[in-house]
């Protein structure tokens, strides 16, 4: 099911929110998926770092450790680019921290520095294997399987790609069918079927090398009245939201046994992406609501069999920090929250500058799932790039946000100069001024404080870039609306201010 922790990233001073903008130099991440390597000891493999930065940033390789990773002279090497290449080895070359380990690679410039997932990487043997098919017994008119054998050593790297029919390939379709698993069904058996061998054809995922079986029969003989026999079936497994899953499901008997899906004790619901086939049951498109205990049932006149296993859809883990950049003043209060979709079931971890944020007397950490990380009267040590990892067993997910804490004292970066008006002449004085926050703009005049009223109005608004404009508006003068004119920035940090004359005449006297 879905999991929603509605959060925000948000900074907070003393009186009013802090400025988001564009910090100028940037760090990304290319592609911050890759979690698992593995390859070829005869091909080697060559890995960008997931992480880069703009216009430029150091990039470098490390061991989940923490260590530095060095060159080993025809064995390993990190590119100047920052790609790291792990090269073709003998067994005898094998070295577990290099060939099976697990990495992470680090962009740093002077926003701050970033690290991406810890990946996974190892080295696979070229070792001698071999594939088999078994022969089988099937009925006339029934259905029979044929799996391909692949040892458990190398299963896991190891593929059906095709079989093939007296050396011929097959194509799945009219009574010859082959799973997504790689398995062979042959429907409505036929005496003739006994007549060919049949193989299957493997291909290893890494080395790109094949393998051929050896060539097993069928054996057909007449039906005979029997109870369901379960020839294939499906276990509990775990599958992606969007991905293709198959639940294999075909048993022998006579008369040919008929199969009923339920799920979660129910029949099937009418849906488009659930195919029912002879191999099995097909759901394309998975979402999370199709996890659940599925039950394929079988049953002739002679007696009945069942297949029950679980699926699980998981929704990947995804983690969002906003917004990605912010400036604010030293003193503030910083508050990061951490918002996460997918599975319920995760730990978060968080790094500054890929450090491992450690709580303090400024720093702490909180929520249920420790997603909120708040900083009070932030300093310029706490400036960088923070980090949010989820995790949920092998799965990784991260965001992160760049803080920049700087001194945010106002200062005046736009004024108006000494002038005379005349009487009854309307004037407009302008200050503007920037800070972090941005700050608030009061006036005087000959150190009184300006009360707004029919001949005097103010409007300040705040624009885009965080600075603060103010204008002070004068209709009608007279002389007493002369003097010294004052604008006063303040926020949370501190003040700055600025002041020019304005000479007011005097009315001519007739």
């Amino acid at each position: 099911m879905w999991l929603v922790t509605s959060c925000l990233l948000l900074l907070n001073s003393w009186t009013s929110p802090a400025h988001t903008e564009d910090v100028g130099t940037s760090l990304y991440f290319v592609n911050d998926s890759i979690q698992q390597v593995t390859f070829s000891s005869s091909v080697g493999v060559i890995i960008p770092c997931p992480a880069a930065g703009s216009p430029s940033a150091t990039l470098r390789w490390y061991l989940a450790t923490g260590d530095d990773i060095y060159d080993v002279p025809h064995i390993r090497h990190v590119h100047a680019n920052g790609t790291l290449q792990l090269y073709p080895f003998s067994p005898s070359a094998f070295n577990s921290f290099i060939h099976d380990n697990v990495y992470f690679c680090t962009a740093e410039n002077s926003v701050g520095k970033i690290r991406s997932p810890n990946i996974r990487v190892k080295a696979v043997f070229r070792e001698p294997y071999t594939v088999r098919v078994e022969d089988q017994r099937s009925m006339r008119g029934n259905v029979a399987v044929f799996k391909c054998l692949i040892p458990s050593s190398v299963q896991e790297y190891v593929n059906v790609v095709s079989w093939e029919k007296d050396t011929v390939s097959i194509i799945s379709e009219n009574r010859f069918f082959i799973t997504f698993y790689g398995g062979l069904y042959i429907s409505d058996v036929q005496k003739e079927d006994a007549l060919s061998t049949y193989r299957c054809i493997t291909k290893h995922k890494y080395s790109g090398e094949t393998r051929q079986s050896n060539g097993a029969r069928l054996s057909v003989s007449d039906p005979a009245e029997s109870i369901p026999t379960i020839l294939d079936n499906f276990q509990d497994q775990e599958a992606k939201v969007g991905q293709l899953v198959e639940l294999p499901c075909i048993a022998s008997g006579y008369p040919n046994p008929a199969i009923r899906w339920v799920k979660d004790g129910r029949p099937l619901p009418a849906d488009s992406r659930w195919t029912k086939r002879i191999t099995g049951l097909m759901i394309s498109d998975l979402r999370v609501e199709d996890s659940g205990t599925y039950i394929c049932e079988i049953t002739n006149t002679f007696g009945s069999a069942e297949v029950t296993g679980t699926l699980e859809v998981i929704e990947p883990l995804r983690v969002t920090l906003t917004p990605k950049k912010l400036k604010t003043g030293i003193g503030s209060t910083v508050i990061l929250s951490c918002a996460l979709s997918g599975s319920p079931e995760y730990s978060i971890r968080w790094f500054r500058n890929t450090e491992l944020v450690v709580p303090d007397d400024f720093v702490s950490i909180r929520g249920i799932h420790n997603e909120t990380l708040l900083i009070t009267a932030a300093q310029k040590s706490h400036s960088g790039a923070y980090q949010c990892f989820a995790t949920r067993k092998v799965q990784t997910a991260q965001d992160f946000a760049v803080i920049v804490l700087e001194d945010g004292t106002p200062r005046i970066v736009s004024s108006f100069s000494e002038k005379v008006v005349n009487p009854g002449e309307q004037f407009s004085l302008m200050c503007a001024a920037k800070g972090a926050p941005p700050p608030t703009i009061t006036w005087s005049l000959d150190d009184e404080p300006i009360q707004r009223d029919g001949s005097h109005r103010t409007n300040q608004y705040t624009m885009s870039d965080g600075t603060t404009v103010s204008h002070m508006n004068v209709t009608g003068p007279h002389i007493r609306d002369g003097g010294v004119y004052r604008c006063t920035a303040r926020n949370s940090v501190g003040s700055a201010e600025y002041q020019a004359r304005i000479n007011a005449l005097p009315a001519s006297v007739p």
